[in-house]
C-alpha cells in the first residue's frame, strides 16, 4: 500500500515510518515546515516520499492525501511553541481538513488510524490520577483540559463522526506515556520519571506550592544532599506510584496492527501495556545503575493501568518491550551502538522533548 502518515519526522511517526517500511509499504511523509531541525529524519531510507505542509493548509492536506491507500494522521502541535488557539486550529481543524481530504481525494480509502491520548481519562477537576481498577475505553472523562487534551479528543471525535456519517475506516488509537529510549535518560544517566532530581526541579519551579509540596520538597532537597538521585514516589496515602506507559516500537506496533485488523474499525483502544511500580522498579534499578533511592510521598496522587481486553482481542495487540528493554536501548543509545529505535531528534529547533 502507499500510505500517508503525518508527523512522520516525529519520534512515533519515523519509527512507525521504518516499521511500514518493513512490511513491504511505500510511504508518503508530511512534514511540518517549522520542525526543521528534523526534516532529514527519514532521508536514510528507501521509498519515502516527504511532503511538506501545515495541516491548517488545505490545499496541502489535498496534495498529501492525493493518491494514498491509508492514512496515519499522528501530527499534532504537541509541547509546541503554539498557544491555545493555534492548538484547536492544527489539532482540529487540520484533522477535518485529513477528514474532508479523505472524502474529496481517497473514497476508497482502506484505513484511517488516528493518533489520541490516554489524557482522554483524566478529569480536569481531578488532582491528580488515582484509579482503583483498570480504566477501560468506555470510560472518558466529562472534561479535559486545554490546550493538547481537549484538542486531541475534539480530533478523535470528528474521526468517528466522519467514520458514522460518511463511511470513512477509521481506527482510534489512544497513547499512554510513551518512552522513546533516547529521551529516558537524563545527564546523569538516570531514567527521568524516576529521578529525584527532576521531580526536585519540577517542585523547586512552583511559584506558589502548596503546604504538602514545599513538605515533599523539603525531603527531596534532603535526599538530594545524601547523595540520593532515584526515587520512590507515593500518593498522599502511602500507596506507591503505579502507571502504564509504552515504549515507542509498541506504539509503532499497535498502530501497524490498526492497518488490518477489520474487526477494530469504528473502534477505540489504549495502546500501552508497560506497567511500572515504583516500589518495585526503584530498588532493582539502583541496583543495576549503583545508585542509592529516597522514598517520599508526594503532593497528588499518580495510581493507574489499563484494561487491555479490547485491544487484545479486537486489535491483537501485545506489547513486546518491558522497562529493561527500554532501558536497554537507551543505554545502547547513549552508548552510541546501533539499535532499532529511531531518535526522536531536537523538536523544533530547541531541546529534545521529554
Amino acid at each position: 500500500m502507499k500510505i500517508l502518515v503525518t508527523g512522520s519526522n516525529g519520534r512515533i511517526g519515523a519509527n512507525l515510518v521504518r516499521r511500514l517500511l518493513g512490511q513491504g509499504h511505500e510511504i508518503r511523509g508530511f512534514v511540518f515546515p517549522g520542525d526543521a531541525s528534523r526534516a532529514h529524519k527519514l532521508d536514510g531510507f528507501a521509498n519515502v516520499e516527504l511532503v511538506e505542509g501545515d495541516l491548517r493548509d488545505y490545499d496541502a492536506v489535498q496534495r498529501a492525501v492525493r493518491g494514498v491507500d491509508a492514512v496515519y494522521h499522528i501530527a499534532a502541535a504537541f509541547a509546541s511553541p503554539h498557544d491555545n488557539i493555534e492548538y484547536l486550529q492544527i489539532n482540529g481543524l487540520g484533522t477535518i481538513h485529513v477528514l474532508e481530504a479523505i472524502r474529496a481525494h481517497a473514497p476508497d480509502l482502506h484505513r484511517l488510524v488516528y493518533a489520541c491520548t490516554e489524557a482522554v481519562y483524566w478529569r480536569t477537576q481531578d488532582d491528580g490520577r488515582l484509579f482503583e481498577r483498570p480504566i477501560r475505553e468506555d470510560e472518558v472523562s466529562d472534561s479535559k483540559l486545554m490546550p493538547y487534551f481537549l484538542t486531541k479528543w475534539i480530533g478523535e471525535e470528528l474521526c468517528m463522526n466522519y467514520h458514522h456519517q460518511y463511511g470513512v475506516p477509521t481506527v482510534v488509537c489512544r497513547f499512554t506515556t510513551v518512552l522513546e529510549p533516547s529521551e529516558l535518560l537524563d545527564e546523569d544517566g538516570i531514567p527521568q520519571h524516576w529521578s529525584l532530581g527532576r521531580t526536585r526541579e519540577r517542585l523547586r519551579a512552583l511559584p506558589d506550592p502548596s503546604p504538602a509540596e514545599r513538605e515533599a520538597l523539603r525531603q527531596l532537597d534532603t535526599a538530594w544532599d545524601a547523595g540520593k538521585r532515584l526515587l520512590i514516589s507515593r500518593c498522599p496515602d502511602g500507596r506507591t506510584f503505579k502507571q502504564e506507559w509504552a515504549d515507542v516500537r509498541d506504539i509503532a506496533k499497535g498502530l501497524a496492527l490498526a492497518l488490518d485488523a477489520d474487526a477494530a474499525v469504528g473502534e477505540a483502544f489504549t495502546v500501552g501495556g508497560l506497567l511500572t511500580v515504583w516500589e518495585e522498579l526503584v530498588p532493582a534499578l539502583a541496583e543495576r545503575l549503583g545508585a542509592s533511592y529516597a522514598d517520599v510521598r508526594m503532593p497528588s496522587p499518580n495510581y493507574f493501568e489499563f484494561d487491555h481486553t479490547k485491544v487484545r482481542e479486537l486489535l491483537g495487540y501485545t506489547p513486546d518491550h518491558d522497562f529493561w528493554s527500554t532501558l536497554d536501548a537507551a543505554l545502547a543509545i547513549r552508548a552510541g551502538r546501533e539499535t532499532d529505535v529511531v531518535p526522536t531528534g531536537l523538536r523544533y529547533g530547541g531541546a529534545a522533548v521529554r
